[in-house]
């Protein structure tokens, strides 16, 4: 086929915004017709992120409400964050869990990864089972403010059916969740 996808080539790359929370990359790349085109995106990732789903002895999840600043809404959102360079996917789960939620889960499984936004991001989010919960509560972030609700498995496939969800990375994490292979 004429469309069949097809690598591009970097030529050269430059940064154009360095601030501590956001980089920005503008890179100019060769296409494969022979064109080349100026692309613009997030520098390349350092460290990635988790989310947990985390489950309690009566079969509920924990999600959390947090205020979000660029769509100036508060959001529901599975428990999660920046993993630290070099740390393990499981170890940075149970750190995240502890810094906002209070836990600490006794056993972890990494069921499944996702691009946060492939178009402008090689960031990767790790989604992690957690079970076996006990208490363990860890320094919360200065701007994190965070709402923890333990939900039934049914009452949260109705919030996801009344559309009560617009956080992609919740809803990612909940499908690979709900369709991992057992």
């Amino acid at each position: 086929m004429k469309n069949d996808p097809k690598l591009w080539k970097t030529v050269s790359s430059k940064t154009i915004l360095d601030h501590d929370r956001l980089q920005v990359t503008e890179d100019i790349v060769l296409l494969p017709t022979g064109i080349e085109s100026t692309y613009v995106r997030h520098a390349k990732t350092l460290n990635d992120s988790v989310a947990i789903i985390a489950i309690n002895k009566q079969d509920q999840i924990l999600l959390q409400r947090e205020y979000s600043y660029p769509p100036n809404k508060i959001m529901w959102q599975l428990p999660g964050g920046a993993m630290e360079a070099g740390e393990e996917i499981k170890t940075a789960a149970n750190r995240e869990l502890a810094e906002e939620s209070g836990y600490s889960a006794n056993h972890m499984k990494v069921i499944g990864s996702f691009y946060i936004h492939n178009r402008l991001s090689d960031k990767k989010q790790h989604v992690v089972l957690g079970s076996d919960l006990t208490e363990h509560a860890l320094a919360a972030d200065h701007d994190e403010f965070i709402e923890s609700h333990w939900i039934d498995i049914s009452e949260l496939k109705h919030m996801i059916g009344s559309g009560d969800f617009d956080n992609i990375n919740l809803l990612a994490g909940l499908n690979l969740w709900f369709n991992q292979a057992v």
